[in-house]
């Protein structure tokens, strides 16, 4: 059904009910059925009949279940705090429009630079796009790398967002960047807390983490939890994407043996080198990513067709040669 305006009408309705109806009734118990079951039926009409292999569908899946994880923190975990409407709004606003002053980001680039990095960035997403729908070799560690490799670059997309809203305000707010060049991770646990995803990273520590930890929930199994529940809602994504039993089960295993290595990372006093952190590290992601991306390379060129990068039919925007081998 996808997001047609009854599904629409149907969760800013269901937003309005769960804020002064739900959120009313002292029975928690009551209360989390209660979102539960409105929060799985509207992902349910919201995902079912959604087209197969279509990144669209990837984020329409992953707005369903970020908006009622937010929900779930909000009416649930917020019961004994003074939540008014406003703030209310606002925390589920953010999940579309991720918009932060930018005195509260750290160590933020200078506008030209940020454009430097946005051209580079789109140039690079157009060559390994061209470059892989001409390879369509079945699954490698080569492709791999470059499939990562147009996953980070492809947020060249969100990059401009910031720079407009940076430059519309005169640099007092910006938006929340899809990564912070992870390719500089010298640990698992700094790849998925401040370097790839951050927008989802920021809903899951604190609509998920944070309030296990104030339940009394230790660090770990809090992190676990929380890996666990991203793991099942990337399950639900491949399931649409693909509409392939096979592809679930690695995609899980994918996110929560990346779990288990945060876990073990803040549990563990082993002092390496940065060089050697680095390389452990990404050694790991490499190993590990067939689970998680192996199903998006086995559908090879279609898949790409059918997902070009933004402004990649522009014909001002120049092409790089590609090389006369495969990777």
């Amino acid at each position: 059904m996808a997001l047609s305006l009854p599904i629409l009408i149907g969760w800013l309705v269901y937003i309005i009910i769960a804020y002064y109806c739900i959120y009313s009734i002292s029975n928690i118990l009551t209360r989390i059925l209660l979102i539960l079951i409105l929060c799985l039926s509207l992902t349910y009409l919201t995902c079912h009949n959604l087209p197969v292999l279509h990144l669209s569908s990837l984020f329409i899946v992953a707005i369903c279940w970020l908006t009622s994880i937010r929900l779930f923190h909000l009416i649930i975990f917020s019961k004994n705090n003074s939540l008014t409407f406003k703030s209310y709004l606002l925390k589920l606003l953010w999940i579309y429009f991720p918009i932060q002053t930018s005195i509260s980001v750290k160590n933020q680039w200078s506008i030209i630079f940020s454009i430097i990095l946005i051209i580079i960035k789109l140039l690079m997403s157009h060559w390994i796009h061209r470059w892989l729908i001409n390879c369509d070799r079945g699954i490698s560690f080569e492709r791999i790398v470059m499939f990562y490799m147009s996953i980070m670059t492809t947020s060249y997309a969100i990059d401009i967002q910031v720079i407009l809203i940076r430059i519309l305000t005169r640099d007092k707010y910006t938006m929340e960047s899809f990564t912070n060049f992870p390719i500089f991770s010298l640990s698992i646990r700094e790849f998925w807390g401040r370097r790839y995803n951050r927008i989802t990273n920021t809903i899951l520590k604190e609509s998920i983490f944070q309030p296990l930890r104030s339940q009394y929930l230790s660090p770990t199994i809090s992190a676990l939890i929380t890996f666990i529940i991203s793991g099942l809602m990337h399950v639900h994504v491949a399931f649409i994407i693909f509409n392939d039993l096979s592809t679930l089960l690695p995609t899980f295993c994918f996110f929560f043996l990346h779990g288990i290595a945060c876990c073990v990372e803040a549990n563990t006093n082993m002092q390496f080198d940065e060089h050697v952190r680095w390389v452990l590290t990404h050694t790991f992601l490499l190993i590990t990513a067939p689970l998680m991306i192996g199903p998006f390379i086995k559908e090879g060129s279609l898949f790409l067709k059918l997902n070009p990068p933004p402004l990649f039919d522009n014909e001002w925007i120049p092409k790089l040669p590609l090389p006369n081998f495969c990777p």
